[in-house]
């Protein structure tokens, strides 16, 4: 009997369970659920930092069209445009279809690995310098106290045997 009772509640709990997922991923509530959280309400200080946010973005933007086209002129390309282009490609909207945006990004990527590596290079080689006056500045004093030493070993082995003859 009791198992009877407990397949029962089971099965009336499974399709009420059931029941409530497909309320949680149907539109219509959804929809219900968004008409009745309030919207955050935007401060005219966060819109005003959005607008200039999407501004700077849309200048970017622009700004790699222009000189991606200067530079397919000789006249007008330069080292400190590709450096720029470069610089560009990392912040702009990805564009798959575009080959030049492709090889600027890569290119970009590959300096900031070298530059990385070489400051962890420079680092290392910083420290071994370091490293080494330490022990050679260490080694020097270690030499002038073990002559320190032995120069007071020398005056109390003389001031000693001096004792001893008289």
């Amino acid at each position: 009997m009791a198992a009877l009772l407990r397949q029962g509640a089971r099965r009336i709990g499974g399709s009420v369970l059931q029941r409530t997922q497909a309320a949680l991923t149907s539109p219509a509530v959804a929809e219900e659920r968004r008409r009745l959280v309030p919207r955050r309400m935007y401060s005219t200080e966060e819109q005003a930092s959005e607008e200039l946010t999407r501004k700077i973005q849309q200048k970017k933007e622009e700004l790699y069209d222009v000189v991606c086209k200067a530079e397919q002129s000789f006249w007008t390309s330069s080292f400190s445009n590709k450096r720029l282009l470069q610089h560009l490609s990392v912040q702009v909207k990805p564009r798959p279809e575009d080959f030049k945006w492709q090889r600027m990004r890569f290119t970009k990527r590959a300096i900031n690995v070298v530059e990385t590596a070489g400051l962890v290079a420079l680092t290392y080689a910083i420290y071994s310098v370091v490293l080494a006056l330490v022990r050679f500045v260490g080694d020097k004093k270690g030499d002038l106290m073990m002559q320190e030493m032995r120069e007071a070993r020398k005056a109390k082995a003389s001031s000693d045997l001096i004792k001893i003859k008289n």
